[in-house]
């Protein structure tokens, strides 16, 4: 009757820990003994991952119940635990596999059990054996769903980042999720030219280091290395023991240290980052305790670790790709500021005009608000806005007096010049409205195209009252520059006119702030 009601409980419960419990309850009901001590263990994970008592504290009894490495036998044997307790130990095995184990702590008086006990002891173990596989394996079951999920967590939380440094801790996070007893962790990546291996995050006993103490380490021939060896086969390696670390892991990074009080690390898990059939780096994880780690989770944070190594090299592309197009823009500046210096060196009178304009035009476009790829456009304008000139003759372009009509028209081809010349450049197209633009004005008597009022671009109509400011503070052959007060009043007086009103009153409150 006694067995019924275990047998009814146990299958009302799919629970591994509340199973065992049950287990232990009823058996010490059944056997009358002073305490009973059931464990079991997950062949995922590969250890004792369950633990229940019954009348005994389990810190006085833990050391019972064996380890996966040296499971207990099925034929019943007595035990003495490293506190003094005496038990009797049978090992729950299936298909010839640990499941784990019973223990029954007997009390001083008593040295061994009964036949009858006995023949209950096996019954009990073979029930409580098929009892626990099954809730292990469900158990496991919805494990390893978290674990996907946990996964495809994080695939998304890294799809919303390019930061390095994010994608190191989101894999870091998972790893704890997955794995038991994380000491640390340690993400090395690879650089295929180089043959290179460059610590790029670490974190130990929950203390990030300082990656940049660490040298970049040469990839070893196969066989020589860890890290190497997981690179090179693209299999993860899994360390059990002090032993093997020390043998053959010499980059594995310790936690603690034999001469004093803390915790060492006993094992570890390293596994390759794949991405786009490339190995990126890899990543390892280490434990305070021999033999955390299985091929199962090998597994698991390998799909994590591919999925982040996609997110990895996203990220390096992205930085790649600007530091190029940085590059790419110093040379387009270098460039421009050449054919701008070429044209001044054409026409001595306005030399350092360019720059001068430049510079104010910059620091316009950002007091009224211009975004800094907006602000670069206005560079190159400004830096380019006589370049139409090119295209006019010696003798009109330099001539020292006053220029006839028909010279004139020659003069006002500029801007057209400036178009056809730039206009087939396509980084240039935005940068054209100054060039193009610059002459004309808010009354519409203007050149080339006699825009009136907002129909001239903004930038234009800003350059335009800059353009005039250089020109008449600056010396000529002709005549001296002028006073800034006498520009000022010049200025104000072409406002509605020639130039933008708005454009004069926000040229000279910049002006008006930085001084």
């Amino acid at each position: 009757m006694t067995l019924a009601c275990l047998i009814s409980r146990l299958n009302a419960d799919h629970d591994p820990d509340a199973m065992l419990q049950i287990v232990c309850d009823e058996t010490a009901h059944i056997l009358g003994v002073t305490g009973v001590v059931a464990g079991a263990y997950d062949e995922q994970r590969h250890m004792i991952r369950y633990m229940a008592t019954c009348g005994c504290d389990l810190p006085s009894v833990v050391d019972l119940i064996p380890p996966p490495a040296s499971p207990a036998s099925p034929t019943p044997h007595r035990v003495s635990s490293s506190r003094g307790s005496a038990a009797i130990v049978i090992g729950l095995w299936r298909d010839e596999q640990p499941v784990g184990a019973l223990a029954i702590v007997l009390p001083d008086s008593q040295s061994s059990l009964t036949d009858t006990e006995w023949g209950l002891l096996s019954i009990l173990a073979d029930l409580t054996t098929q009892a626990v596989t099954n809730a292990i394996r469900l158990d496991s079951a919805r494990s390893r769903a978290a674990d996907l999920e946990a996964i495809n967590t994080l695939g998304r939380a890294l799809a919303e980042t390019l930061d390095l440094d994010r994608i190191y801790e989101l894999l870091y996070e998972v790893a704890l999720q997955l794995l038991p007893d994380v000491a640390g962790a340690i993400f090395t990546l690879f650089d295929a030219e180089t043959q290179q291996m460059t610590c790029a995050f670490a974190i130990l006993d929950g203390e990030r280091l300082n990656v940049s103490q660490f040298p970049p380490i040469p990839l070893a021939p196969l066989g020589q290395g860890t890290q190497s060896t997981v690179i090179h086969t693209r299999q993860p390696v899994i360390l059990g023991s002090l032993e093997e670390l020390n043998q053959r892991a010499p980059v594995v990074i310790p936690v603690g240290s034999e001469d004093d009080d803390d915790e060492m690390t006993e094992s570890s898990l390293i596994v390759p980052m794949i991405a786009r059939e490339r190995v990126v780096g890899v990543l390892q994880v280490q434990s305070f305790s021999p033999g955390s780690y299985s091929m199962a989770h090998a597994t698991m944070l390998g799909m994590a670790a591919n999925v982040a190594a996609v997110a990895i090299e996203n990220a390096r592309l992205v930085t790649d790709l600007k530091h190029s197009n940085v590059e790419l823009r110093h040379a387009y500046n270098r460039t421009l500021e050449g054919w701008s210096h070429a044209l001044e060196l054409r026409d001595k009178e306005t030399e350092g005009h360019s720059q001068r304009v430049t510079d104010l035009a910059v620091r316009l476009a950002r007091a009224v608000g211009m975004s800094e790829e907006q602000v670069g456009y206005v560079r190159w304008g400004a830096l380019l806005h006589d370049i139409g000139k090119m295209g006019i003759p010696d003798a009109v372009l330099l001539k020292s007096g006053k220029l006839d009509d028909e010279e004139w028209q020659l003069m006002r081809m500029h801007p057209i010049y400036a178009y056809n010349l730039l206009m087939p450049i396509e980084f240039l197209h935005p940068a054209l409205d100054i060039p193009y633009c610059h002459h004309e004005m808010w009354d519409g008597s203007g050149y080339p195209r006699g825009l009136r009022g907002e129909e001239i671009p903004l930038a234009a109509r800003l350059f335009a009252v800059i353009d005039i400011w250089d020109a008449l503070c600056s010396d000529r052959p002709y005549r001296p520059a002028w006073s800034e007060e006498r520009v000022r009043v010049h200025l104000e007086s072409l406002a509605g006119t020639h130039l933008d009103p708005v454009a004069v009153k926000l040229f000279f409150r910049m002006m008006d702030e930085e001084m």
